[in-house]
Formats: structure tokens, sequence, C-alpha cells
């Protein structure tokens, strides 16, 4: 079976017995374009809105998302070290996804959003992806570096993880399938509380073909560990025209794509802008609340490891003050967030904070395409008052109370404490 593209003359497609084989030049060479599709006839082949679609005999439907970059790819493209095709306008729209319970292989829904995909000669460069809105100002920005947490993480279990796949190999056994099967139970969501804060999206630097999807959505608030009950997504962009720049090698690739809204719903430009806009505002407020409980945790662990750093001496003079002082920010943070949350369930025992409540907004407002309703306003207004309060008393205390401590601790030879908005360490649970 053999199909061409109708979009590029001398563009083939071949259906076989094991797998399916791709002609760039009208069949004078062939090559698989087998990826992830498992050894199995294929007996039809369709084309249709720009996908493949691959009829096997035992496997099911598989489809190829987006083969239009298949139809830019010639020799020239092939030689440069880098190259950017123009993505596919997206839907404003959330596909949904498995969730990840399956053993493997599963099927899934494309990724929703804008798929960028790009061209690198060699692999393992650092690659950067910008996401720009019409006015040239970054949304977004990935990259292909590890995270600093996960890079944490990695580096002490590689050896013991390298050993365990040994192991199961010795056994005669496949060691990433069954990496793929029991993965499941080692992700962060299974791991004791505090979870870590998500790590953000990689982008891939492997040769070839390389697709990242950015998710549509602007940054949510910043997260810290064993968040709970509070959102790390931001709003979804408007339709319109955007750009995407890649940078890799010293050198920058751009392309612009526009957002189209979801076709099924009738509503205005300015009710969707009208609800992007207070989605910002919620995540504003959401966001300072996050930062100000980092900031406060930052702190509250350079002060006990100052003073567990002082001679026992020097530490009785500078202890009342901070010691004052920690139960002062233990107290301000709690305020703020509601610190006894460390599973789903806690928000049945314990009541949420003001953060948490606007938080909660969040599915309210943006459930609908259509503006916010006069309660989702009277919700924000009456807890927003409370934030305020809460982050300018938790600032006095890193004013005049935390200079006060930083003389004494000076005083005791220990150097003073600097606030930061960066975790130096996981929280301790609450009794």
């Amino acid at each position: 079976m053999v199909r061409e593209d109708p979009a590029k003359r001398g563009l083939l497609f071949a259906g076989t017995e094991r797998g399916v084989w791709v002609s760039f030049d009208d069949g004078g060479r062939w090559q698989s374009l087998r990826r992830n599709l498992p050894i199995v006839p294929v007996h039809d082949l369709a084309l249709k809105d720009g996908d493949l679609i691959a009829a096997t005999h035992g496997r099911s439907f598989w489809i190829l998302d987006d083969i239009t970059p298949l139809e830019s790819l010639t020799p020239a493209v092939l030689a440069q070290a880098a190259h950017l095709f123009p993505p596919r306008d997206p839907y404003r729209v959330d596909w949904g996804h498995a969730d990840g319970t399956a053993a493997h292989p599963v099927g899934d829904n494309p990724a929703s959003g804008a798929i960028f995909t790009y061209w690198l000669k060699a692999p393992r460069q650092a690659v950067t992806v910008t996401v720009l809105d019409s006015a040239g100002r970054a949304i977004r920005t990935f990259t292909s570096r590890q995270d600093s947490l996960t890079a944490a993480d990695s580096a002490p279990a590689a050896p013991a993880l390298q050993a365990r796949r040994d192991s199961l190999t010795r056994a005669g056994l496949d060691s990433m399938r069954v990496d793929s099967v029991l993965g499941d139970t080692l992700k962060d969501e299974d791991r004791p509380w505090p979870h870590r804060p998500p790590a953000p999206p990689r982008v891939p630097d492997k040769a070839g073909l390389n697709r990242f999807a950015w998710d549509l959505r602007y940054p949510g608030p910043t997260a810290f560990w064993g968040m709970n009950d509070i959102g790390t997504d931001g709003p979804m962009a408007l339709p319109g025209r955007y750009r995407v720049r890649l940078e890799v090698g010293g050198q920058r690739y751009e392309e612009s794509f526009r957002i189209l809204g979801d076709p099924r719903v009738h509503t205005t430009p300015a009710a969707l802008a009208q609800q992007f806009a207070f989605l910002e505002r919620i995540r504003d407020t959401v966001d300072a609340v996050t930062t100000g409980v980092i900031r406060i945790r930052n702190v509250r662990t350079q002060l006990r490891e100052r003073l567990a750093a002082l001679p026992a001496r020097a530490r009785a003079r500078a202890r009342d003050g901070a010691a004052a002082l920690v139960a002062s920010l233990e107290a301000a943070e709690d305020s703020l967030y509601q610190v006894r949350l460390e599973a789903d369930e806690d928000i049945l025992v314990y009541p949420p904070r003001a953060g948490e409540r606007i938080d909660g907004l969040v599915g309210t407002v943006e459930g609908a395409y259509a503006p916010p309703t006069d309660a989702a306003y009277q919700v924000f207004d009456a807890f927003a008052p409370q934030v305020q309060r809460a982050l300018l008393a938790a600032q006095a205390l890193l004013g005049p109370r935390l200079a006060a401590v930083n003389r004494a601790l000076t005083a005791a030879g220990a150097a003073p404490v600097t606030p930061a908005t960066v975790e130096l360490r996981p929280p301790r649970p609450v009794n």
C-alpha cells in the first residue's frame, strides 16, 4: 500500500508487512518511519489534515501527528546545524491525556497546545525555546538543561539505577520495559511528603527531528516544597498571533503561528480578554503568597543554622531574639498558607487560608468561555485584603525585627541573615 502526500509531490508513504516506510524522492530511496510503531503489518494508510494514519493488523490504528516537517525536509535543511519548522496553528483546546495508570504500551491523545518541531544535526546541545506574544514580549522560556533539583536527585541515584538495570538484564528481563510498566510507582506524587516543586518541561536535544509542546499557558504561581491545594498552571493564552524562538549553537531561529479559538465555542474576544485579565490577577496574588512562604522559610532556616553553628555561650546570648522571631515567622507562614496540608484529604480537616481560597477560583473562572461572574469577583475581594495584611505582617518581621536579631548574631560572631526567595531545604512535618 503506497500513498502520496497530497501537499508534497514525490513524498510517498508505504505500508508493508513490517511497518511504514517513507520516500522523499518519489520512490527512488526508502527509509523506515517506524518510530515507536511495533513491527506489525500495515494494511492501509490515509493522510488527513496533515496527519498520517496507519491501519495495522492486530495493533489498532496509529497516527503520526503533523507530518508538515517531513514535507519541508530537504537536503538543504539536513545540511544545516539546526532548523526550526513553521508550527501548525493550534486550537485553544485541552485535548486531555491518559492518566498514566495503564500498563505499557498505551495510546495517548496528541499533545495539547502548540507543537514546535526542529532539526538538530548534533545531539546534546544547549537548546532554548522561547514563546513570545505579538509585541515580542517573552511569555515562557524552556531549556534542554536539567533543572537543579532534578540534577541533584538524579546524580546520587544514577549508580543504583544502573545496578538495578544490570541485574534485570542478567535475569533475562527487559529492564526498559520493566521501568515503563513500573515507572508510575517511582513518580514524585507517589513518594512521601513533602513533594518537590514540579520540574519545568525540558526541551529535547537529540540528533534529528525533535518536538516540544507548549501547553499555551503563561507561567503559574511559584511552587514550593510540599505545596498542596494550590495549582501551578497559569492562564491560557488568548487567540491571536505569537512567535517561537529557537536558540542553539549561538544561532537564533524564529517562526510565527496563530492560536485559533475553539470553533465549537461562541464567545467574544472581549469576554475572553476579561477572563484572562482576572486569571492573571489571581495568579499574581497567589504568587505573592507562595513567594512570601518561600522567603519566610528561607529566613527561618538561616536563623536555625546560625544558632546551631554558634558556640554554646554565644548561642545563649543570641537565642532569645532569634527563637522569638522564628516563632513569629512560623505564625506568619501559617496565616498565608495552611502548613498542615500534607495530603489531599487534609483539606477536610484543616481550613484553607486566604491564598488557597483565591487559588480555588481558577477552576470556576476558566471553566467557562465567559467573563468572570460577579460572585467570583466578590470572593476575590473578600480574601485579597487578608492576603495583603498577612504579607505586610511578614514584611514587618523581616524588617526591624530581623535587623535586631542580625545585630545580636553579628555580636556573637555569626554572619547576618539575608532574606532570599529560595528554599534552602524541604520543610519538616508539622506535628
